[in-house]
């Protein structure tokens, strides 16, 4: 039973969904710049009104894009800048002993992933260990022997012994 995290194809889709996001960005601010002037140089004589709903969509605009950069935008970028240092990132092999997965959903080195707890030899002694993974559907069982790859502390591959 192996778990393996294909990198260049979730690099794809990332990618591709950070330049839909910014695209879609791009659209609305020419959409909202484009109707401010348009308000302001086709109003006559009295632009007071169309002067208040510029700068009502210009308000409005502006809490979307607070939204937007700190919620939508923020987590596409950050899931692409991890797939984009993968490639010359540091990926630790280990053989360490599987205890759980946890449910629970963490922020970590910029993505969404569920910690993974395992317990490692160092040395003479036992360490107890979280990792991270993307999926919270692992089939494995606590006591079973891994060796696992990580990047910045997220699973990318684990194998099991037999």
């Amino acid at each position: 039973m192996n778990y393996s995290l294909d990198v260049e194809s979730e690099y794809k889709v990332v990618k591709s969904k950070l330049f839909r996001l910014s695209l879609l960005f791009a659209s609305i601010l020419t959409i909202v710049i484009v109707a401010d002037v348009l308000l302001i140089k086709l109003s006559g004589e009295f632009y007071t009104p169309q002067l208040i709903i510029a700068i009502v969509i210009s308000i409005l605009f502006s809490w979307f894009a607070i939204y937007f950069f700190s919620n939508i935008y923020s987590e596409v970028n950050s899931r692409y800048r991890y797939f984009k240092g993968y490639e010359s990132g540091l990926k630790p092999t280990e053989e360490v002993e599987f205890i759980k997965l946890s449910d629970e959903i963490c922020f970590i080195n910029g993505v969404y992933a569920y910690p993974l707890y395992v317990r490692y030899s160092q040395g003479l002694s036992k360490i107890d260990k979280v990792i991270f993974t993307f999926s919270n559907h692992l089939n494995y069982e606590s006591g079973d022997k891994l060796t696992i790859v990580t990047y910045q502390r997220i699973l990318i591959k684990a194998d099991k012994h037999k």
